[in-house]
């Protein structure tokens, strides 16, 4: 699970990653690219050494999609994180 508690003026993210437990991002940011929100994540804690998320949002189904990419095991998986209500 991903939260995203605020972003500010820059783009910059407060939130973190649960698997299950709670892990704050190294680095999390939101840009948009031609009306496109695109996020990007980092995580260094817990083992995740260098792990990122590369997220575009698909305003029709109301989830993130892309590419978590597990730098430990230098792996590329395709993921879908849909919105909790």
């Amino acid at each position: 699970m991903i939260t995203i508690k605020a972003v500010d003026v820059t783009g910059k993210l407060d939130g973190g990653y649960e698997n299950p437990n709670p892990l704050p991002f190294y680095t999390g940011v939101a840009t948009s690219d031609g009306g496109v929100l695109k996020l990007f994540f980092e995580l260094r804690a817990g083992g995740y050494g260098g792990s990122t998320y590369t997220l575009t949002f698909d305003a029709t189904d109301d989830r993130l999609k892309g590419v978590y990419y597990q730098a430990v095991a230098k792996q590329k998986f395709e993921v879908v994180f849909d919105r909790a209500r």
